[in-house]
């Protein structure tokens, strides 16, 4: 166990490295420039359809009996969340039109 765990620590390092290579070196503002409006609008369709399937556990949840009760209201809250979480999030994002468009401006630098 000994040398598979010494061959896990070398390689944690360069798999590091080549992850900080591929995002910028953790550069945030490289994340925001890659959300794209069609990307966003995804999203949010994806978000309520999320949000649909949290109201049918809900439509559903007065059938259910002992234990399945407490996993179907936990899974409604993630649900909720999630879903509600993404809308909101990629919602604001496109009304701010913090995206890229098909050129690779953002809409922020075209006003500037």
């Amino acid at each position: 166990m000994a040398l598979g765990e010494n061959l896990a620590e070398k390689e944690l390092p360069e798999v590091q490295k080549a992850a900080d290579g591929e995002k910028g070196n953790g550069n945030s503002n490289n994340r925001k420039n890659r959300d794209t409006r069609v990307g966003l609008t995804l999203r949010i369709l994806v978000s309520v359809y999320v949000l649909y399937l949290a109201y049918g556990l809900i439509q559903g949840f007065g059938d259910t009996t002992g234990n399945d009760r407490i996993f179907i209201a936990a899974a409604i809250v993630v649900f909720v969340a999630a879903g509600g979480a993404i809308l909101i999030l990629s919602a604001k994002k496109l009304i701010k039109k913090e995206y890229v468009d098909a050129d690779g401006q953002t809409e922020d630098d075209e006003e500037q």
